[in-house]
């Protein structure tokens, strides 16, 4: 038991060392906010998004929705250097955010598009407003917009 004992310290003063010589020291320094965010920030912040990685010292941080996006984005200095006053012995350089793809995957999950052609009736009395549009272009392009519109519904 205590040569188990012995081997732990000694591979707990291993480690240490090993980070200094092998220059880990600023990483593991920035990638300890990771573990800390919910204590870094108010629970307003981290209720709504959460860190993703560290690039070029540069922090990536996933957000619930848009509207959460600029919210932070406004607080982005505030955010910044709370985080860097946390840290010992490096900085980050600055904070990007970017809407979660999980929000967007879940949406589409739950209301698919249908196809669901308009009423012949409705597309010549359509193509009757828009005749007086003289490109024909504008007004075909004009027609397909309104046509699709009109065809794509949500479930």
């Amino acid at each position: 038991m205590k040569k188990a004992q012995s081997t732990l310290q000694g591979l707990g003063n291993l480690l240490p060392q090993l980070s200094q010589q092998k220059g880990w020291q600023v990483q593991l320094d920035l990638h300890s906010i990771f573990r800390r965010w919910d204590r870094l920030l108010e629970s307003e912040i981290t209720e709504h998004c959460q860190p993703l990685k560290i690039v070029r010292k540069e922090l990536w941080i996933e957000v619930e929705n848009s509207a959460w996006l600029q919210q932070f984005q406004y607080q982005s200095v505030l955010i910044l250097e709370t985080l860097n006053k946390s840290l010992r012995i490096s900085k980050l350089k600055g904070l990007r955010f970017f809407v979660a793809e999980k929000a967007f995957e879940k949406e589409e999950e739950e209301t698919p598009l249908r196809y669901v052609p308009p009423p012949a009736e409705e597309v010549t009395e359509f193509e009757t407003q828009i005749a007086s549009i003289a490109d024909e272009a504008s007004r075909e392009a004009l027609l397909r917009f309104w046509y699709l519109s009109k065809a794509c519904k949500r479930r």
